[in-house]
């Protein structure tokens, strides 16, 4: 079963899964039109897909409750001391670290949550990722982790932010089900695809995600922000939002546009209307006569 099969198959078990899922819900823009529950669904976890994969390659990982955490596993070689690495104090920095990227390797992963573990009978390493001993939280399930936001997901789509977490919650019940029900699942959102064949979880990044994560200089995410302080904090969240894919993800329709294609159906709509008046008038009179 793919996503599509396990979007009908949600839509077929209202009871088992209630929510504003199951029916149109409007949007937040008048000029998008209501999209059916089926409609919505792929809309939705297209955005969350497009989310989870620019929080990870800006360094951070996603952790989605009762599904998993998409994260990073960033192996370091052990450097030599500076005595002995051929340091040059008069060559720049930017050229030093350069020189120095293979020092430190990524390997995206996906972790299962508990809650999911319970349903599988075998998933890649009971402990994948290697968990820094700064981070004492039980939750924390790699390096810079993020709850799955759905505020931002909400806004590329245009819906309720009600509806993108209900949508998240049927789905991940759903994606448990079917695993204890036994069924084989086969869970693509693009850069990575997450299959369950008997019971057996196995995943597999899109070998171009892997190509563009390696490129980012995960050394420099590591250290201080580029940016100067003053700048930083002065970035407004409109500058930030118009860089971010999601933006990009549905283009907003001409408001004039809209408007006239609006007022020619209603004049069209009230032409017809009095079309269908006269002739029932004129029924009437003749049948009077």
């Amino acid at each position: 079963m793919n996503l599509d099969d396990i979007y009908n198959w949600i839509l077929g078990h209202n009871q088992n899964y209630p929510g504003k899922h199951q029916e149109s819900q409007p949007r937040t823009i008048a000029s998008y039109k209501p999209l059916e529950a089926k409609a919505q669904f792929h809309i939705v976890i297209k955005a969350t897909a497009e989310y989870i994969k620019e929080k990870m390659l800006s360094g951070n990982g996603v952790n989605m409750k009762e599904l998993g955490a998409f994260t990073m596993e960033v192996n370091s070689d052990y450097v030599k001391p500076l005595q002995h690495s051929g340091f040059n104090m008069t060559q720049d920095l930017a050229i030093q670290r350069a020189d120095r990227k293979h020092v430190h390797q990524i390997r995206p992963c996906f972790v299962p949550d508990n809650s999911f573990k319970y349903f599988l009978a075998r998933y890649p390493g009971k402990e994948e990722i290697t968990k820094p001993l700064s981070q004492h939280s039980i939750y924390q399930k790699g390096f810079g982790m993020n709850f799955c936001n759905a505020g931002p997901i909400a806004a590329s789509c245009y819906l309720g932010k009600d509806v993108v977490q209900s949508i998240h919650n049927s789905l991940i019940k759903a994606i448990h089900d079917l695993t204890r029900l036994g069924h084989n699942l086969n869970i693509d959102f693009g850069f990575i695809k997450i299959s369950v064949i008997n019971r057996d979880l196995k995943y597999k990044y899109e070998q171009s995600f892997i190509s563009r994560l390696n490129q980012t200089e995960y050394e420099l995410k590591m250290r201080q922000s580029d940016l100067a302080t003053s700048q930083h904090w002065t970035t407004t969240y409109q500058e930030k939002w118009s860089k971010s894919t999601l933006n990009n993800l549905l283009t907003r329709p001409d408001p004039v546009k809209v408007q006239g294609n609006y007022e020619k159906s209603m004049a069209l709509k009230i032409i017809l209307q009095q079309k269908v008046e006269i002739g029932f008038k004129f029924n009437i009179n003749f049948q009077f006569q």
